[in-house]
């Protein structure tokens, strides 16, 4: 995947939202599995949620990631935000030049 790409993924609230939620989910989880699952040495493949986390690189810590996503929100908010003023304020602008023109 280019670079680019990936630092979009920081930019993603999923992305902080899924890593909270696997930490909360899966810490202290066991799994078990039957015969036909077993490998060869009779061990699960995956037996711990501690195994997934960092099968998918999701060991991460939990409230920090809710930070991170609760600062994420209020940014993208505050962003939206300034756009609709700048929009409102240039659309004001405009029917004020209009209503002149037309006067």
């Amino acid at each position: 995947m280019p670079e680019l790409f990936k630092a979009f993924n920081y930019l993603s609230p999923l992305k902080y939202a899924t890593a909270a939620l696997a930490h909360y989910s899966l810490t202290g989880v066991k799994f078990t599995c039957n015969d036909s699952q077993r490998m060869p040495n009779g061990d699960c493949n995956i037996s711990t949620g501690e195994e997934v986390l960092n099968l998918y690189k999701l060991n991460q810590n939990g409230p920090i990631n809710i930070g991170v996503l609760a600062a994420v929100v209020v940014i993208y908010r505050l962003i939206a935000w300034g756009l609709l003023r700048l929009v409102r304020t240039r659309w004001k602008s405009v029917v004020e030049k209009t209503r002149k023109s037309h006067n």
